[in-house]
């Protein structure tokens, strides 16, 4: 996987692809998924050059809104370091 480009390409050794990956990112970041699934993402994680980073991406970025919020809302700090980010092609897949 340490070449897998993120282009969905079936994975050797039995492991998940990008796209399986990408699709249970939210549920595993969310502690939602079962265990065998949970396994399969945190493997897939573990050695994939091009999902880590939007895999890490999202789990602060998930982190940073449940700090920042205030009565429901993001702050507005938050919200223009989000549209830097955006701006900047911080994004993951910009």
């Amino acid at each position: 996987l340490a070449g897998d480009k993120g282009n969905g390409a079936e994975p050797s050794g039995g492991m998940i692809s990008c796209d399986e990956a990408t699709a249970r990112l939210f549920e595993y970041l969310d502690g939602e998924l079962d265990g065998v699934s949970e396994e399969e993402v945190r493997r897939h994680l573990d050695v994939c050059k091009a999902c880590y980073p939007r895999a890490q991406f999202e789990k602060h970025f998930i982190e940073a809104l449940g700090r920042s919020q205030k009565d429901g809302h993001a702050s507005d700090e938050l919200k223009g370091r989000i549209l830097q980010a955006l701006t900047e092609g911080g994004a993951p897949g910009g």
